[in-house]
């Protein structure tokens, strides 16, 4: 998700543009560069805003692109890339324009291990703890790719020795039920339990931990970024612009 903010001559006064000369690109481009950056500030406080309790990275994902001498556009984005987890571009743009929501990375390992159908959704079950932004903790998923061996070329599984010395200290254990209409393949059996990741405690007490089901998770279009992020940039720009062209008109020797 991006929003550009351009240059219009006409929008400034055109006695200041022959005032600068030669120099009104680069003034121009400054400007632009300003009033991006107005934007991305405005943006850590629309996001705390409109999200509860939102981690870090996610009030820390606009960044801008500068705007040029020779290309006076300059850029807002949202990072799209995470080296763990779902890119904060991902999940803003999808509260930008509401709709349906796309696979997570975690869903898309259990679609790939056939844990879950191509067409689920993997939702919290009541024995799932959040951490306190409201997210899975990532040692979850750790506990969960051990016990199940769902680790990519079998890194993070867990070793048949630590599952036995687990098993005798009474933890909680990870299983997955396929549901009633299971067919009987390999480790898979048809079970009473809903679709799902469950956890049995110590006690030997069952609950779910992921819950599969077949219906879209639908976002609501809750954050206006980009009718906010148009307010900041018409309001900031002539005010950038007439304060770059004067850091330029003030030099000495022009």
């Amino acid at each position: 998700m991006k929003i550009s903010v351009d240059y219009n001559r006409r929008e400034f006064e055109s006695r200041l543009a022959r005032d600068l000369g030669r120099d009104l690109p680069f003034a121009a481009a400054r400007a632009l560069t300003w009033t991006a950056k107005d934007v991305e500030k405005n943006s850590e406080k629309w996001i705390k805003r409109v999200f509860d309790r939102p981690k870090r990275w996610t009030v820390n994902a606009a960044f801008v692109k500068p705007a040029k001498k020779r290309e006076l556009v300059a850029e807002v984005y949202f990072k799209d890339f995470a080296p763990k987890g779902t890119p904060a571009g991902k999940y803003l743009l999808t509260n930008i324009r509401g709709g349906p929501r796309p696979h997570t990375r975690w869903e898309k390992r259990l679609i790939h291990q056939s844990i879950m159908g191509a067409n689920e959704y993997a939702m919290p079950g009541k024995a799932l703890k959040l951490d306190r932004y409201g997210n899975v903790p990532r040692g979850t998923y750790a506990k969960i790719i051990a016990q199940l061996q769902l680790g990519t070329n079998g890194t993070g599984n867990e070793s048949k020795r630590s599952r036995s010395t687990k098993r005798r200290r009474g933890a909680a254990r990870y299983f997955v039920s396929y549901g009633k209409n299971a067919p009987r393949l390999g480790n898979v059996r048809p079970t009473s339990l809903p679709r799902g990741i469950w956890q049995r405690d110590r006690k030997g007490k069952i609950s779910p931990v992921f819950v599969f089901v077949p219906r879209v998770p639908n976002y609501a279009d809750v954050f206006d970024w980009k009718r906010w992020a148009q307010q900041t940039t018409r309001a900031r720009l002539p005010i950038n612009f007439r304060r770059s062209a004067a850091m330029i008109l003030r030099k000495p020797n022009r």
